[in-house]
């Protein structure tokens, strides 16, 4: 049985969607909405970018640098961004599914990916919600109401654990559930490996990411 992948029932109705997907021998379309979600990932990416978000280190030359050079710098930046969006998109679809595989009996890696799938919607509209903050209240992603980076910053000064607090969002917790209720249904496997692996998977990223940010290097992720 051969069915098209619906992604909005995924975050709609995940437990029916979950349930079908497992049932499904094939996967219709799965190739398009890998190479959708590719271009989607580094539209939205360019997008943010253009707005200005994250581009404050290059704000700060503005003074130094010819208008012509700023201009190029700024172009570069934006290329920059949309390979970061496409680098984004595989990271968050293949090596999470990756780890997931490892840990199943039944669970086809496709399957898992398109578990991902549903992530990766997640991550990008989180990443959208970083323009009005950034235009109206001139907040960084890491101070986002919506995430513990708030709170962080009133307990310590430090930046690495800022920015890792940062992290853990509204949208995070959204995307643990999920995956917890498509890896459960797809691997079949014990509730506390399944809480692990999710665990542990998505607190390495973060740490990661909190790390980047940490060398200045937050506009890739």
């Amino acid at each position: 049985m051969h069915k098209e992948v619906r992604l909005i029932r995924g975050l709609r109705h995940p437990s029916l969607f979950f349930y079908q997907l497992k049932e499904m021998e094939g996967i219709k379309g799965y190739r398009q909405k890998l190479i959708l979600l590719f271009i989607l990932s580094a539209i939205i990416f360019g997008v943010v970018s253009s707005f200005g978000v994250g581009m404050d280190p290059l704000s700060k030359e503005l003074t130094k640098l010819s208008a012509s050079t700023y201009e190029l710098e700024k172009f570069m930046f934006f290329i920059g961004r949309l390979i970061a969006g496409l680098l984004y998109a595989a990271i968050l679809l293949f090596i999470p599914s990756l780890i997931y595989w490892t840990i199943s009996d039944e669970g086809e890696y496709r399957k898992l990916v398109v578990t991902q799938f549903i992530v990766l919607i997640i991550l990008l509209i989180e990443r959208l919600t970083y323009i009005p903050l950034s235009l109206f209240f001139s907040l960084e992603w890491f101070s986002s109401p919506l995430s513990l980076g708030v709170i962080a910053q009133y307990i310590t000064s430090k930046e690495w654990v800022i920015y890792f607090f940062g992290c853990f969002s509204f949208f995070k917790i959204w995307i643990v559930y999920l995956q917890y209720k498509g890896v459960k249904k797809l691997t079949e496997q014990k509730n506390w490996l399944v809480w692990l692996v999710i665990l542990t998977s998505n607190l390495l990223f973060w740490s990661i990411t909190a790390f980047l940010a940490y060398l200045d290097l937050s506009t890739l992720f």
